[in-house]
């Protein structure tokens, strides 16, 4: 047996707590088939994470939870929520400030069914211009916007 050195491991999850990301990427080529949308974010710091909508169901309804989720995320990152259509690449190069939060499951399939994963979750959007300090600007909400994700899920 011969040893190797092996690559430095450079995945770590995003901390918890209040993060500004930059919107670098999305891929909406799984959209028109499947109503997938994929978001790439980044932090400051460079780390990465994808925000995924799925927004039709496995049986063809439209997935209003997600949609509600995506339209939300969207309106959020431009700033504008009376925007009532968007073309998907618009908010490349907005800033988004969220609440990650880590959530533990148990793996249901492949080789590491049945061991325990953590999960990376953001909530709580809140508009931002950069990453610079202060970049995590609160937007007002008037009578019209919404001031929390979970109640505007709830409805």
């Amino acid at each position: 047996m011969a040893k190797m050195k092996l690559s430095e491991s450079t995945f770590t999850l995003i901390p918890e707590g209040v993060t500004t990301f930059k919107v670098m990427e999305v891929d909406d080529t799984k959209y028109e088939d499947f109503g997938k949308i994929a978001v790439k974010l980044q932090t400051a710091k460079g780390e990465t994470h994808t925000e995924n909508f799925t927004l039709i169901k496995a049986n063809g309804d439209l997935n209003e939870g997600a949609l509600k989720a995506w339209s939300y995320f969207a309106r959020t990152c431009l700033n504008n929520f009376r925007a009532d259509e968007i073309d998907t690449q618009d908010i490349v190069g907005c800033f988004i400030t969220a609440t990650v939060k880590h959530e533990t499951y148990t793996r249901t399939k492949g080789d590491k069914a049945g061991t325990e994963g953590t999960s990376v979750r953001l909530n709580d959007y809140t508009t931002a211009s950069g990453f610079g300090s202060g970049a995590a600007k609160s937007v007002e909400a008037d009578e019209e916007d919404i001031d929390d994700l979970d109640d505007f899920l709830n409805d």
